[in-house]
């Protein structure tokens, strides 16, 4: 018995840090649970203690597609990133406002970017509102803007990103 407790007794410690660092260790590849939300303005839902994405928790975080919020991480974590990764989260066919964003996108740099709403129309169209700070031609802006989401045959999907 004595053991065992000593056994205990060295294991505890690593369960509490584990336990306490749960909420900070970064969803990587695979599943991505949203924050929670509380009911907002004009029926959008507003995030509880959303995690503020820079290039430190977006290192590896490439989650699948399965919520609207996961799409529009997935497509955050690579701009902060500058890899291609973000193009699984576009949808499959992109209409001309989303090739002209898009192509926006390019000449801008994201440095953090928080999901601060979701507003879903139905079960296959929503809106998830961020706040972003990016450099556009070395200049710093920050601001808040909204992501179109669609549900499609793969998860959910960026339509239109904002412009």
């Amino acid at each position: 018995m004595v053991e065992n407790r000593r056994q205990l007794g060295n294991f505890l410690p690593g369960l509490v840090l584990a336990v306490t660092l749960g909420s900070a260790i970064p969803a990587t590849a695979g599943s991505y649970s949203p924050p929670a939300t509380k009911p907002g303005d004009k029926g959008w839902l507003d995030y509880v203690d959303p995690r503020l994405l820079d290039s430190g928790s977006a290192r590896g975080l490439e989650p699948r597609p399965e919520t609207p919020e996961a799409a529009v991480v997935l497509f955050l974590a690579s701009r902060i990133r500058g890899d291609g990764v973000w193009k699984k989260a576009i949808a499959a066919d992109p209409g001309r406002r989303a090739k002209r964003a898009l192509a926006k996108w390019q000449g801008w740099k994201l440095r953090k970017a928080q999901l601060r709403a979701r507003k879903l129309r139905g079960e296959n169209r929503g809106y998830v509102r961020v706040w972003f700070e990016l450099s556009i031609s070395g200049k710093t802006e920050t601001g808040t803007d909204d992501f179109t989401v669609v549900k499609e045959a793969g998860g959910w999907r960026v339509k239109e990103p904002p412009s």
